[in-house]
């Protein structure tokens, strides 16, 4: 599969999804179900919105902004998508969980950039 709107035409956006997958679900799954005894399909529909809006974000923006920017964005969307989540789902006070599974994800977020630039983006301008 190939993204021709962006130029990117050479991202294998299989490979990079499944990689963000295993990054963003077990996180979700054991921060929010195993610690804080949120429904695991509750888990996993935050995981799927998160997953998706976040990827489209990388696509968009990351071989423009940088890894640093790219990261900080993923900080604050994931904190803005867990709570929100949480909160629309009837997990009140959930601010905290959302804010410890944000910093988690983010911390592998700067790797999954560091190598979606040099594997996946570098392949366009050889």
């Amino acid at each position: 599969m190939t993204d021709h709107m962006n130029g990117d035409s050479h991202v294998n956006h299989t490979l990079s999804l499944m990689i963000k997958a295993t990054l963003v679900f077990p996180v979700l799954w054991i921060v929010l179900s195993a610690v804080y005894d949120v429904s695991f399909v509750h888990s996993t529909i935050i995981g799927v919105v998160l997953l998706l809006v976040s990827y489209m974000g990388d696509i968009m923006l990351l071989s423009k902004i940088g890894n640093g920017a790219a990261t900080f964005g993923d900080l604050i969307l994931g904190v803005l998508i867990v709570w929100g989540g949480l909160q629309v789902l009837g997990y009140v006070n959930s601010f905290g969980e959302a804010v410890l599974a944000g910093a988690i994800i983010t911390v592998g977020e700067y790797f999954y950039h560091a190598w979606m630039l040099k594997t996946q983006y570098m392949h366009a301008q050889v």
